[in-house]
């Protein structure tokens, strides 16, 4: 992808990280793929697993871009990656740090730890170390860092990686907050806590193979078409019931609520992942009867048994076309769940909206846990390592 399209986009904004991008070609770290499909503003993957799931890529130009901007990185900073896959984003760091900085970059597996050797010697990355290693655990013989970049997700904050940052040091990571909905989040340390300076809607590809695992689960549909439903080890799901949801007929609910061109679905989508059990999952696909809320399919509630998932349809007004949002479920409970997920959008709609003010989100581990409070107890989350809080001013 050529840079400038990043720029006029507002992904790149820093100069600096505009030269590392100029100076760094892309193609060159994914050898044997196509120039045109290396060049495209979309993640690449470079190894699936035994199902054909893809288990490491290549991130999309535009979201690498997007971190880069939260991280920060200075020259002369020691700055460690969790997930080297092929070495590009090792590279861009390691310019941004030189000449005097040093890059660690880890990985699971000998073949993409060997892979994003070779590409990072043929880029003459000097400064840029590949380890074989659960990035999740951090180098501690290395430590202290000034920047910690995970490029992989995680369903929570290893405790240890907080340990291994310096002071006034920055940790940025795609955590999931519930369901598939995930942010990346920039966080300073703020006393015994941590404190967002940035968050970003992103997911990535999760950890594996390690300490905070982030376990995903894809269920394949039953019936026509080709609908799966990406599930969570933390979700209630009764995953060999929900396979048939779809065979129940649909209960469909429109709410009063409309988008229109250039509304963001990233805060509804937060409210929801906090307010609903379940949060919200991704459910790719398409199949005979489903109005789904986009092509790639829709995002949906579980609960056990029972999906309800996001759908919309078209309007015009005095202000112009807009879409109004509606949710379709299946299942035992169908009529239920598609009510309970309507009346939160609902919600959301009257006290935040899309004119709320972004939200700021606390994070503690261990002891210090105890400590984050918020005003309202549905925005806090309670992970096995962490707590994470979100201070989302109403606008009315």
């Amino acid at each position: 992808m050529k840079t400038y399209r990043l720029v006029d986009s507002g992904h790149l904004r820093t100069p600096e990280i505009k030269a590392a991008f100029r100076s760094t070609e892309r193609h060159r770290f994914l050898p044997g793929v196509d120039l045109q499909d290396a060049c495209v503003d979309d993640a690449v993957a470079i190894k699936h697993d035994e199902t054909g799931a893809m288990i490491s890529c290549i991130s999309a130009p535009s979201v690498v871009a997007t971190q880069l901007e939260q991280l920060g990185a200075q020259p002369g900073h020691k700055i460690l990656e969790a997930g080297a896959g092929t070495g590009y984003n090792a590279a861009l760091l390691g310019r941004l740090v030189a000449p005097d900085g040093n890059v660690w970059t880890v990985d699971v597996d000998q073949d993409l730890v060997t892979g994003a050797r070779e590409n990072l010697g043929q880029a003459e990355a000097t400064n840029v170390t590949v380890v074989l290693g659960d990035g999740a655990t951090g180098l501690a013989q290395h430590a202290p860092y000034d920047r910690v970049q995970f490029t992989v997700g995680a369903g929570d904050i290893p405790p240890t990686i907080l340990d291994q940052l310096a002071p006034g040091g920055r940790l940025i990571i795609p955590m999931r907050i519930r369901g598939s909905i995930s942010r990346s989040f920039a966080f300073e340390r703020d006393g015994e806590t941590w404190t967002t300076v940035s968050t970003e809607m992103m997911t990535f590809v999760p950890l594996r193979k390690g300490v905070c695992n982030d376990i995903r689960t894809m269920v394949d549909m039953a019936g026509e078409g080709n609908v799966r439903l990406e599930t969570y080890s933390e979700q209630k799901v009764d995953r060999e019931a929900i396979r048939t949801a779809l065979d129940y007929s649909p209960a469909e609910i429109y709410t009063s609520v409309k988008f229109r061109k250039g509304d963001s679905y990233e805060w509804l989508y937060l409210y929801l992942a906090y307010v609903l059990p379940n949060g919200l999952s991704r459910m790719p696909g398409s199949g005979p009867g489903l109005i789904p809320n986009f092509g790639w399919g829709s995002m949906a509630a579980l609960d056990n048994d029972t999906l309800a998932y996001l759908t919309k349809r078209e309007g015009e007004d005095e202000q112009g076309v807009f879409w109004q949002i509606g949710v379709i479920g299946h299942g035992p409970r169908a009529a239920e769940l598609a009510d309970q997920v309507a009346t939160a959008i609902g919600e959301w709609d009257q006290s935040w909206g899309n004119a709320a003010p972004a939200p700021v989100f606390r994070m503690a581990v261990g002891d210090s846990r105890d400590q984050l409070q918020g005003s309202d107890p549905r925005f806090v989350i309670y992970k096995t390592h962490s707590r994470l809080v979100v201070d989302w001013p109403r606008t009315n």
